[in-house]
């Protein structure tokens, strides 16, 4: 499991609308790590939550649209 792997995942997500339609399903971290490894990444939902956090610093949200809605959509507690 890697953070590197968890970055990779976010990239791809970030560019493939497949992958974003797919995680649509997902309503909690498991369920996202769960797709995740079936795609072939390797990472815990506490390394997610990481990359997500730092990704995210000096981030203001302003829409709900784009191409993180399913991102938000997910309780990270």
């Amino acid at each position: 499991m890697s953070r590197e792997s968890a970055d990779l995942f976010l990239e791809a997500a970030t560019q493939d609308s497949i992958l974003r339609e797919k995680l649509k399903i997902a309503g909690n971290p498991e369920e996202f790590v769960k797709i995740a490894e079936a795609l072939g990444y390797s990472f815990s939902t506490q390394e997610l939550k990481s990359v997500v956090k730092e990704n995210s610093e000096q981030v203001t949200l302003r829409r709900k649209t784009g191409v993180w809605p399913w991102l938000r959509q997910v309780t990270w507690v």
